[in-house]
């Protein structure tokens, strides 16, 4: 019995760090069941499970109740604006980030403060934004995405967005660690490899994530590239020298660590299964384990992980600060439903 019970407390814990999609424009009964026990800590709605204001606050205030008497969900979307923006108008869904770069910190925070209200508002309490990236190459995939080619420019129009938005009471996260601006390969295709010496990644690559840090930005998504000046082996989302090394030992960031989608390309490149990759990321560093289609992926990994746990190849006091770390951010949310009539003011940009 004793035994049960120990196993039961080590998988809700593990529970905590799994963030599952969505299937459609409602929760399932399974997805329902999934909250309802515990068995998840968060989810992420993308597009496919978006079709309107009252719509998607229905879905969100549904999986609100399902978690009643547990931690609060984090209910996730990527709402960066223009080419990734999961909700489209009346939500503010743009401009791209790369508009905004021209604009004063002032503008990027009043920009986050109106994304954060619409957000909360709508039920969300985590927008996987800002992009941090710097573009510095012709033909990046992250020249939309990018505030621009400056990187102290870059971090102060990230870190006045981050302090906007969560001021509004929606946390944000900076991405995508420890920089893509200098890719070309995408990551939910192919496996991308930065060959930028460390001088080059301190100079350009690293200062808006330093400034979004000193913003106290809620979470630091970590890419799935290879960054052969930290580690030629493995990408920086299983990648210890990349998140406890750097991220965390050098940097000092101590807030949530969060994976890229681990059903990308560029994990399957590396022939690892989500479920796999998912594992691997919890034992790099990774807080939140991301698992955006396959909700049986993430539970696999929690299984495994929670086995290694009680068989000691993961150390209790790791999983314990990851649990922390996921209530710590999780104590400041709001646990009472948004009323409908404050999406609707919100989307009217009444005091924008």
């Amino acid at each position: 019995m004793s035994a049960r019970y120990a196993r039961a407390q080590i998988e809700s814990a593990v529970a905590q760090s799994l963030v599952i999609g969505l299937e459609g424009l409602e929760a399932s009964a399974d997805e329902l069941a999934m909250v309802a026990q515990g068995r998840v800590g968060g989810v992420i709605l993308f597009a496919r499970n978006v079709e309107s204001p009252e719509q998607v606050w229905a879905l969100n205030e549904s999986l609100r109740r399902a978690a009643v008497g547990l931690p609060p969900l984090f209910v996730m979307v990527d709402q960066e604006g223009g080419s990734v923006a999961r909700l489209r108008a009346p939500f503010t869904d743009g401009p791209d980030m790369a508009a905004l770069g021209a604009a004063d910190a002032a503008a990027l925070a009043a920009h986050g403060r109106r994304m954060g209200r619409e957000l909360a508002a709508a039920g969300f309490n985590f927008n996987l934004a800002p992009v941090v990236d710097v573009h510095a190459v012709q033909g990046g995939v992250m020249a939309r995405r990018s505030l621009g080619a400056d990187p102290l420019k870059v971090g102060e129009l990230a870190a006045a967005f981050i302090q906007g938005q969560q001021e509004a009471g929606c946390l944000a996260c900076a991405k995508h660690f420890p920089g893509l601006g200098r890719t070309t390969a995408d990551s939910h295709r192919h496996r991308p490899l930065v060959e930028l010496s460390r001088d080059e990644l301190d100079a350009v690559e690293l200062p808006p994530f330093r400034r979004a840090i000193a913003a106290d930005v809620a979470g630091v998504m970590v890419c799935h590239a290879v960054f052969t000046a930290v580690d030629a082996d493995r990408p920086a989302s299983l990648s210890p020298a990349v998140i406890e090394g750097l991220l965390r030992g050098e940097m000092g960031y101590q807030g949530l660590t969060l994976s890229d989608d681990l059903e990308m390309g560029a994990l399957a490149a590396h022939g690892l299964a989500p479920a796999q990759a998912a594992t691997q990321a919890y034992i790099a560093g990774c807080d939140l384990l991301l698992v955006c289609r396959r909700a049986e992926e993430a539970l696999t990994a929690g299984r495994e992980i929670t086995d290694m746990i009680i068989d000691g190849r993961i150390q209790p006091a790791v999983a314990q600060a990851k649990l922390e770390r996921v209530l710590r951010a999780k104590a400041g949310l709001r646990h009472l439903p948004p009323p409908l009539d404050q999406l609707r003011a919100a989307l009217s940009h009444k005091g924008a």
